[in-house]
């Protein structure tokens, strides 16, 4: 008898969970589903979403031509958004590329130092050349362009991966995850920050490992890491999975998306310098000293945690000096006082990395196995929680969580009872994610309430809701087999 292809073999105990999609025309999301004769409509509902993220995507286009004059910024001007701040940074790397060194480039001219303060590896900074010999305008237009295309494809692809070989994830689902997620990506692109990208280069990566193509899926997660620091994790969770194949082939994308192009570029010793200024900007002050920023958009568990700590006085902060805070670029940096204090932060990472460790211990062999779908979206709340800032807009992957847990929530067996405690825990973390941070009860209010943590402390509900999910689904798997 002619075996399936991998990607479409289904392990017993995943069988077992699944159950089918007459359970998910049960529920009440379901019957919705089938009345609206909704199940037809995902591509509908892709193109709608591209309709509405164009909106915001016009505004990032007219705000970038938005100046003011700065008295930090290197050239004097603050452009709005990040793209617009970012021009100057370009410039900033192509005198770099000029000069013999970085110091030759002259003062003001590294896009890591002051007045500049650009956030990711000289690889992202290369990538926005060509955006920059364009014209601002014209910049806006082709990066908000490829973020919408992007999200778009990324979605069509990942609806017809999750789930038994086959089938495609039920319009009903997404329209539900997108209420959860969507909110994040329209403020992304309204930013015309990188964050969406991360999501697109995610994705991807869910979508190759699902189809067991380790290899692409090693190197779109090396685009991710270097979009950004924090999806590292979610190389630690495929070391951990033994997925050695797409380990390697992250490692080499790193090798040459870190060093081999941008040295190319512009030189490798003044890569290797441009390199270490970030690594000192950036990841030092909190990886290794334990900086946080304090502000209200903050949102990272650490930041929350210490921002709440100072509040109620239950711990002394320090605040970092004028002269290394313009270093990094952030206006209120503090840490704990003590040396004790300084362990708390730690405590905390070693902490969520545990439970992590516990939750994602069972080995997958089946891809398409809706635990292994689950600990991948833990992993991406995990990275938005550990980091040491996490802005509402920086929530790009939330559409990636929200599918998954939409379609294990609706799709397995999981008795009246549990599934009811779980919509109302979903209600829940939608009032904290989306509608109390919006302003609905007053601008007053909603700082009060992002103060406390309120998206942070969704953030931390939507991970405990996954974890419970995950032990439930191991023990259903575990007497199943």
């Amino acid at each position: 008898m002619t075996q399936p292809p991998p990607d479409q073999r289904v392990s017993p105990a995943n069988a077992a969970l699944q159950g089918s999609i007459v359970e998910y025309e049960t529920t009440l999301l379901g019957r919705i589903n089938r009345a609206w004769r909704a199940p037809r409509y995902a591509n509908m509902i892709l193109i709608g979403v591209a309709v509405i993220l164009a909106i915001p995507g016009y505004q990032s286009v007219r705000a970038i031509r938005k100046t003011e004059k700065s008295t930090i910024r290197s050239d004097g001007v603050r452009r709005a958004t990040a793209l617009g701040r970012w021009m100057a940074d370009v410039e900033a790397l192509t005198r770099v590329a000029a000069a013999a060194t970085v110091a030759d480039a002259g003062s003001g001219n590294n896009p890591y130092g002051p007045g500049h303060w650009f956030p990711t590896p000289t690889f992202v900074l290369m990538c926005l050349v060509p955006l920059w010999k364009l014209g601002v305008s014209t910049a806006a237009v082709v990066w908000a362009g490829l973020k919408i295309a992007g999200v778009i494809g990324v979605l069509w692809l990942l609806l017809r991966s999750i789930g038994p070989p086959g089938s495609v994830v039920p319009s009903g689902i997404l329209a539900m995850a997108l209420a959860f997620a969507l909110r994040a990506l329209v403020s992304d692109l309204q930013h015309a920050n990188v964050n969406t990208f991360v999501f697109i280069w995610l994705g991807l990566a869910w979508w190759a490992w699902i189809h067991r193509r380790d290899g692409a899926a090693g190197i779109f997660l090396s685009l991710a890491i270097v979009t950004k620091v924090t999806p590292a994790l979610a190389l630690v969770y495929f070391a951990y999975k033994r997925a050695w194949r797409l380990c390697i082939f992250t490692a080499i994308g790193l090798f040459i998306f870190v060093l081999i192009v941008p040295g190319a570029y512009i030189g490798f010793a003044k890569n290797v310098d441009l390199l270490g200024d970030w690594f000192n900007m950036l990841v030092r002050p909190f990886a290794l000293e334990g900086w946080a920023e304090l502000s209200i958009p903050n949102q990272s568990l650490w930041g929350v945690v210490l921002r709440l700590l100072d509040n109620y006085g239950i711990i002394a902060v320090e605040h970092m000096p004028l002269t290394q805070a313009l270093s990094v670029g952030q206006e209120d940096m503090a840490r704990p006082a003590t040396a004790a204090g300084r362990l708390l932060r730690p405590l905390i990472s070693i902490s969520l990395v545990a439970v992590l460790a516990w939750a994602c211990r069972r080995r997958v062999d089946d891809r398409r196995d809706l635990r292994g779908v689950l600990e991948f979206a833990l992993i991406l709340l995990a990275m938005m929680l550990l980091s040491e800032r996490t802005w509402k807009h920086h929530a790009t992957t939330l559409p990636l969580v929200y599918l998954a847990v939409w379609f294990a929530l609706t799709h397995l067996a999981w008795g009246r009872t549990l599934r009811g405690l779980f919509v109302a825990l979903l209600a829940v973390q939608w009032f904290m994610l989306v509608a109390s941070s919006e302003g609905l009860f007053g601008d007053r209010l909603a700082d009060r309430m992002l103060d406390g943590g309120v998206f942070c402390w969704g953030l931390v509900l939507a991970a405990a809701q996954i974890v419970w999910m995950l032990a439930w689904m191991n023990k259903r798997a575990s007497i199943a087999a």
